[in-house]
């Protein structure tokens, strides 16, 4: 079918990458080497945080790419992705306790995964063929969605208020889905293209300021009673989106990266002369970072059309992008070019 590959492939911005060594899925910063079946691992000793991004984690085909990250303080950030697309596909979780990443045990069954969230003490992630898992303290729990599509983004304002998107990305409309406390239902939704087929990610402050954005440049806003579709002024596909009520920011892009502000009254955009975009966090300032394509990292701040580029370790496609304003920065992605089978990287920033 050609549904799923091109939903792996265009709908994630994929760029041509190269492939990293197969590496295993736990890293410290004790200059130790360690050694498995077709996994190495190596990390350098070093006296203090080194400035400056610098690749955390490798992993190989046997755990697969990253595609979030997330967490509540900088000594408790988790990254999901995994191996394969569809219903056969693996999910992957590795947990960073400030010291080094490990693996986390998911529920058997888990596909790949896609995005996650923290909402209240309860952390959710969505993925491949409809899956939503939900972690409370130290058990994930399947909880069943009622759709088989991807989902590709997840964002709540409180417990019975938590949002997913996403979409095949090739066939059907996209896919809009709430969690009110109990069971996940869809959300009734205006008019949309008819090449619309996903919604990619979704955002908010809060009930009444939320902000889905997807294919064709669509971008959605909840208000608390109803969704309405914001013009962009562009058609360009809008991969992800960050940032409080009056600086937030979509990004996205295929051949050419876009990007658009959202100020409180109006969005404001620019197509930009490099590759496209897939990965934005922005925090509570309006200041961030943003990544995409070939390894992409570019320092942005509120309303800012002209980010900046900083070095970066990696060729390959960083997906998504979070931080702490006074802390680590986190970048996560892999080689999503082509088909699977895929492999993965972590970069950290010391930060500010």
């Amino acid at each position: 079918m050609l549904a799923r590959p091109r939903v792996c492939v265009a709908a994630l911005l994929l760029a041509a990458c190269p492939s990293a060594p197969s590496t295993s899925a736990t890293a410290t910063g004790t200059g130790d080497t360690t050694t498995g079946p077709g996994t190495t691992t190596t990390t350098e000793p070093t006296t203090g945080e080194p400035a400056g991004w610098q690749v955390a984690l490798e992993l190989g085909v046997d755990k697969g790419a990253l595609f979030s990250v997330w967490g509540p303080q900088p000594d408790d950030v988790i990254a999901v992705g995994g191996q394969g697309v569809g219903p056969t596909s693996k999910g992957l979780a590795l947990r960073w306790d400030g010291a080094a990443w490990t693996e986390l045990s998911l529920p058997p069954g888990t596909t790949r995964l896609h995005w996650l969230a923290g909402v209240g003490d309860a952390l959710w992630a969505v993925g491949e063929a409809g899956v939503a898992i939900r972690r409370d303290g130290d058990t994930w729990t399947p909880i069943a969605t009622g759709v088989d599509v991807p989902l590709w983004g997840i964002w709540g304002a409180g417990p019975d208020a938590i949002w997913s998107v996403g979409g095949d990305g090739f066939v059907g409309g996209p896919s809009l889905l709430r969690w009110n406390g109990d069971a996940w239902a869809p959300e009734s939704l205006p008019p949309l293209p008819d090449d619309c087929h996903a919604l990619f990610k979704i955002v908010g402050t809060g009930v009444t300021d939320v902000t889905a954005v997807g294919d064709l440049g669509v971008v959605l806003q909840y208000d608390g009673a109803a969704w309405t579709q914001q013009d962009v002024g562009s058609i360009a596909d809008l991969i992800s989106v960050s940032g409080p009520a009056h600086a937030r920011l979509a990004v996205g892009g295929r051949a050419n990266a876009r990007l658009a502000w959202w100020d409180g009254q109006k969005w404001t955009g620019a197509t930009l002369d490099r590759p496209g975009l897939s990965g934005v966090w922005i925090d509570s300032d309006g200041e961030g970072f943003i990544t995409g394509s070939n390894g992409q990292i570019l320092r942005v701040t509120a309303g800012d059309l002209e980010p900046e580029a900083e070095p970066s370790p990696t060729n390959l496609l960083l997906h998504a992008a979070f931080g702490f304003a006074a802390g680590p920065r986190f970048a996560v992605g892999g080689n999503l070019a082509g088909m699977p089978p895929h492999v993965g990287v972590i970069l950290q920033h010391p930060g500010p």
